[in-house]
């Protein structure tokens, strides 16, 4: 939303938002906070990658399940048309890879990195759209793309340039590879989600993803050899975290906005859990950013600002 003319007459009214509108905003605000801690809460897990995926599904099923029913009760709700089960199932598919590789990216990079490099979902959106739907990019958006590309390459460069580049470690490149496959994966549920929210009800949408993203989970765990069970209370307190707040409140809010704002206005509020997990990691694991890091950082949330078309 544009601020307001400054050579406006005197007596001109200035332009509010809605209450729907500015409602979707804050649900769209909050939903993005609460997923910017789940890595902070998948560190805290002690399962594995797949495994935290799996109990952040389950944990969430009975909030999604209370959410559609609410939804159900309304005098008038679109329920599910066909059309809208095949974007549902697309959707979580792509959220479980999502999930896996972003957790998995955690043991191998740090939460800064993982979180930044997520951001370059709204780059996997854009050209989904160019390559899928016919959707040609402007010029700016275009430029946009250059720049996020910039950012990332800003934060993975510099480890080629250590002794352990080529290896499996940790803060090495390929928990970082992990992270952008990972923000491909999200821009994947993005678009299927906003094709799915136009034939169907939001909790309804996030339920039925949520399970299918569970089952693909569990199966990853257990064809990786995982450990499933949380090991300690601290463990269980983490994934339920992972479940209730990152989840069912966050990834809930996220899609019941995206009926009103679109993928691209999405898009534009990701770069708040970036925030919120840098700060959060820098607060409690001492993952202080490197002047590398707040460059590339930057370029990458200041490309997703300008992927916005208004």
């Amino acid at each position: 939303m544009s601020a307001p003319s400054l050579s406006a007459p005197a007596v001109a009214t200035m332009p509010r938002p809605t209450a729907p509108a500015l409602a979707m905003f804050v649900a769209l605000l909050t939903g993005a906070t609460c997923i910017g801690f789940s890595g902070v809460f998948v560190r805290l897990a002690d399962v594995g990658p797949a495994a935290a995926g799996f109990w952040r599904m389950i944990f969430a099923l009975p909030a999604l399940a209370a959410w559609m029913a609410l939804e159900q009760r309304r005098p008038v709700t679109g329920g599910v048309r066909p059309s809208a089960l095949g974007p549902i199932l697309l959707a979580g598919v792509a959220f479980g890879f999502d999930v896996v590789l972003y957790n998995a990216s955690l043991q191998f990079t740090t939460i800064a990195n993982a979180s930044l490099l997520g951001n370059l979902a709204p780059v996997g959106v854009v050209l989904g759209g160019w390559l899928l739907l016919g959707e040609r990019p402007t010029r700016r958006i275009l430029g946009a793309l250059m720049l996020a590309l910039s950012g990332a390459l800003m934060l993975v460069l510099p480890k080629f340039a250590s002794a352990n580049a080529i290896a499996v470690a940790p803060n090495g490149p390929f928990g970082d590879a992990l992270a952008v496959g990972a923000a491909f994966a999200y821009a994947g549920y993005i678009l299927a989600i906003r094709r799915a929210r136009d034939h169907a009800d939001a909790g309804r949408i996030s339920l039925i993803s949520s399970a299918v993203c569970a089952v693909f989970c569990l199966g990853a765990a257990l064809a990786l050899g995982e450990t499933i069970l949380p090991q300690s209370l601290q463990g269980w307190l983490a994934v339920i975290a992972l479940g209730l707040v990152s989840h069912a409140l966050g990834q809930g809010l996220i899609t019941l906005s995206l009926g009103s704002y679109g993928a691209s206005a999405a898009s534009l509020v990701m770069v708040w859990p970036a925030l919120v997990s840098v700060l959060a990691a820098w607060a409690l694991f001492a993952e202080q950013p490197s002047p590398a890091q707040a460059f590339g950082g930057v370029a990458i949330l200041a490309a997703v600002l300008l992927v916005r078309k208004g």
